[in-house]
Parts: C-alpha cells; sequence; structure tokens
C-alpha cells in the first residue's frame, strides 16, 4: 500500500462483511459497514480537494458534477476488483457469489482503516497515488453506464411474489431541493432514496431497498 501500517487489526477489520460479524459484550456487531461510512467520506473528500486544486476555473456546479462522475459505485466495484480485494474478504458467500457492492464497500472501508491508522494525509495519498488513474481510465468506459437498480429490484420481487409500489414523499417542483422516494413492499418500507429527479430518486431508493432485503435475505439463511 506505499506504508507500513501501525494497526493492523484495523486492516482486518475492513475485510470483515457483515455476514461474519463478529459480537462484542454488549451484544454489538463488529464488521466493516462502520469504516465503510467513515472511508466513504474519506474518498469523496480526498476526490473533491484534488479537483478544487486541479481546477481552479470550474464553479461548483461543475466541480460536483465531475466528482458524480470520480465517485461512484460503478468506479469503486471495479477498482475493488482489479485490486483483488474479494480474495481478502471474510465472508460467509464464496467470491463467484459475492455482490460487485461488496468489492466496493470494502474499498470503502479500507479508506476509513489507512484514515484511522496512519491520519487524513495518508489516506488521500493512497487515494490520489492508487486510484486517480484508474479512475481516469475507466471514466470513458463507465460514464454511460447505469446500473438499473430499478429492475434489479423487480426482478427480485417478482421471484418472491411480492407486491411492489414506489411513493413520493418529496417533489421540490420549481423549487430547488431532492426529490425523495420510498420504496415499499408488500407493504413494508424497505427503502428511500434521493436524487436530482424521479428517475434518480427511484433508482436510489431501489439500491437501498435492494441492500436491506438482502441483508435480510442472509440472516434468514444464516
Amino acid at each position: 500500500m506505499g506504508f507500513d501500517p501501525a494497526n493492523w487489526d484495523l486492516y482486518s477489520l475492513a475485510f470483515r462483511h457483515s455476514s461474519c460479524s463478529l459480537t462484542a459484550l454488549d451484544g454489538t456487531q463488529i464488521n466493516n459497514e462502520r469504516l465503510e461510512f467513515l472511508g466513504d467520506s474519506v474518498l469523496a473528500t480526498a476526490i473533491s480537494h484534488f479537483l478544487y486544486c486541479k481546477y481552479p476555473q470550474w464553479q461548483e456546479g461543475e466541480l460536483s458534477q465531475r466528482r458524480g462522475m470520480l465517485v461512484k459505485r460503478a468506479v469503486n466495484n471495479k477498482i475493488a476488483q482489479e485490486m483483488g480485494l474479494g480474495q481478502m474478504i471474510n465472508a460467509k458467500m464464496s467470491i463467484n457469489k459475492m455482490s460487485q457492492d461488496t468489492l466496493g464497500n470494502a474499498l470503502e472501508a479500507l479508506i476509513g482503516a489507512i484514515f484511522l491508522d496512519k491520519g487524513y494525509q495518508q489516506a488521500e495519498t493512497f487515494v490520489h497515488e492508487k486510484f486517480l488513474h484508474a479512475f481516469y481510465e475507466l471514466e470513458g468506459e463507465l460514464e454511460d453506464e447505469t446500473t438499473n437498480y430499478k429492475s434489479q429490484l423487480l426482478e427480485w420481487v417478482q421471484k418472491h411474489h411480492l407486491s411492489l409500489e414506489y411513493k413520493m414523499l418529496r417533489e421540490p417542483g420549481r423549487s430547488r431541493g431532492e426529490f425523495v422516494c420510498a420504496v415499499v413492499v408488500n407493504g413494508l418500507r424497505v427503502g428511500v432514496g434521493y436524487g436530482h429527479n424521479k428517475k434518480e430518486a427511484h433508482q436510489d431508493a431501489s439500491h437501498n431497498a435492494l441492500k436491506e432485503l438482502t441483508k435480510a435475505q442472509q440472516t434468514i439463511e444464516q
């Protein structure tokens, strides 16, 4: 990784999937999800800092749009796959059965571990040195690639013979603001999503619903 880790336990935790969670004395589940949460923010900040410094002529909207092209699930998943992170993940399912998001989540957890172990500067350097060139190489390939989570969710509910409904919780109209959508499966709200328009909100809600449903299914099957 270009440096010597000080706390190896953090890196071990970064690759512990929720399906192999440990349980603390107080009942807390120990896995990589908290590190993933942290790493997601560090990654976004590192890319934001890079763009801010490299493109002083760009305004906020342009910077946000460019960051959105670099910091996206499809890119994270691709980078993690090329790094071979699947071989390092501690999970109950085999590599072949892992979702692509599992790899991307582990990548974000790794960045979170570096941040806690070595500080922000090392984490930012790691992102810049290891990933920026790959982001640019993948940009053209992935720019038009959109994962249709709505179709995936429809397939999932049809497979399990469940009902599916989308409910708009917020529609800003001409005013500035995000669209907010809820996914309701068999009468239960299982995911909420946000976006600049209805389509984005539906996709985000579908993605979040799929994650919750998959997690619930894994718990039942254990």
